[in-house]
C-alpha cells in the first residue's frame, strides 16, 4: 500500500510536451542577471500570494523561528497541495530556496519557465545527469542555499496523513553534512471569517532543524533520519491537523 501512495497517479488534466536535458544543463543557474531577476520575479510573487492566499487558503505560517542562524540546509514536507511550492518558497523569504521537481514537469510552456526563475530544479532521469544534479545540490546548500525536497515523492492532494519517505533527501544531506529542516503542512477546519471556505484552511509548520549523525555510517545514519523524521512529522500531523486518517 504505501508503494502505491508514491507514485505519480495524480492528473490534474494538463500533459506537458516530452523533455530532454542537455548534457551542460544548469541545475542552479547563478549568474548574477538570472538571480537578480529570481529574486524580483519572487518578491512579486509573494506580494500576490500575501494578497490571495490568506483570505482564500486560510493560510498561516508558523515556526519561522527555527531557520534563525541557519545557513544551508535541506528542507522538506509533505507533498498536499499543487501549489505547496508556491506556499513554501515565499515562506522562506528572504532566504533562497530552491525546489525539486520532476523533470517532466518543464514540459509545460510558459509555466515551466517561471518555475525555473522562482527556483525550480528539475530531477533527471538521465543517469550521468542526476549524478551531476546529486554533486551540484550538495556544492549549492554548501553555498548557504536552501533546497526542498518531497521526500513522500508523489503529489497526493489533501492526504490525510504522512506517507513513506524515499531517502534522496537524507543521502544529500548526509553528503553535505547539512541540517534538514521539516515543515508540515497540515489541514484546519474553516471557522470564523473563514465559514465560506469548503476545502480546509492550510497551514505551513516549520519544525525545528535535524541534523544527520555523522557518527554512524552512512546507510545507517540514513535510515535513522528517514525512521526519525517520519515519526517527528506524522505525529505532529496528527496532533495538529484537524484531518487526518
Amino acid at each position: 500500500m504505501e508503494n502505491l501512495e508514491n507514485e505519480h497517479t495524480y492528473d490534474n488534466g494538463f500533459h506537458p510536451k516530452e523533455v530532454h536535458l542537455k548534457e551542460n544543463y544548469k541545475f542552479y543557474n547563478q549568474n548574477v542577471f538570472f538571480r537578480l531577476f529570481s529574486v524580483i520575479v519572487i518578491y512579486l510573487s509573494a506580494f500576490f500570494i500575501f494578497l490571495f492566499r490568506k483570505p482564500l487558503w486560510g493560510y498561516k505560517i508558523t515556526g519561522k523561528k527555527n531557520l534563525k542562524g541557519i545557513k544551508g540546509a535541506i528542507t522538506i514536507s509533505n507533498h498536499v497541495l499543487q501549489q505547496d511550492a508556491f506556499c513554501t518558497v515565499p515562506g522562506m523569504l528572504p532566504r533562497k530556496l530552491y525546489v525539486t521537481m520532476l523533470e517532466t514537469n518543464l514540459g509545460f510552456p510558459v509555466v515551466s519557465q517561471y518555475l525555473r526563475i522562482v527556483g525550480a530544479v528539475p530531477i533527471p532521469r538521465d543517469k550521468r545527469l542526476f549524478i551531476r544534479f546529486l554533486k551540484d545540490t550538495k556544492e549549492i546548500i554548501n553555498k548557504g542555499r536552501f533546497v526542498h525536497i518531497y521526500p513522500e515523492a508523489a503529489l497526493k492532494p489533501y492526504c490525510d496523513h504522512i506517507r513513506s519517505f524515499k531517502q534522496g533527501a537524507f543521502h544529500i544531506a548526509y553528503q553535505a553534512d547539512a541540517p534538514i529542516i521539516p515543515m508540515v503542512f497540515t489541514f484546519h477546519k474553516p471557522k470564523g471569517i473563514y465559514f465560506y471556505k469548503k476545502k480546509p484552511c492550510i497551514h505551513l509548520n516549520i519544525l525545528e532543524p535535524y541534523y544527520p549523525d555523522k557518527s554512524l555510517p552512512k546507510k545507517e545514519a540514513i535510515e535513522k533520519m528517514n525512521i526519525e523524521l517520519f515519526n517527528q512529522m506524522s505525529t505532529y500531523f496528527n496532533n495538529n491537523s484537524d484531518y487526518k486518517k
